[in-house]
């Protein structure tokens, strides 16, 4: 049995491809989670400790989102500026 072999028009189409689909699956897992921290929040009462560390999962959380779905932008800009020069 053979295997399909991919192929993509060029780089770009493979790259685009990989960073929507990355952003594809990431934002319900992002919302999902950042919903669960939240109840977690609201449940945690008075420990201060575990509100500290579910702030700062929420933050890595948005963070990462920051990341994954600013890559689309900063790429259109380094392409933008890249192929001006």
């Amino acid at each position: 049995m053979q295997g399909q072999v991919i192929q993509f028009p060029g780089l770009d189409a493979l790259l685009w491809g990989i960073v929507a689909t990355l952003q594809y699956y990431s934002l319900p897992a992002m919302a999902l989670s950042i919903a669960a921290i939240g109840i977690a929040l609201v449940m945690s009462g008075d420990d201060i400790d575990r509100k500290s560390r579910l702030k700062h999962w929420i933050f890595n959380i948005l963070f990462g989102g920051l990341f994954v779905f600013g890559a689309t932008t900063l790429a259109n800009i380094l392409k933008g500026f890249l192929s001006s020069h």
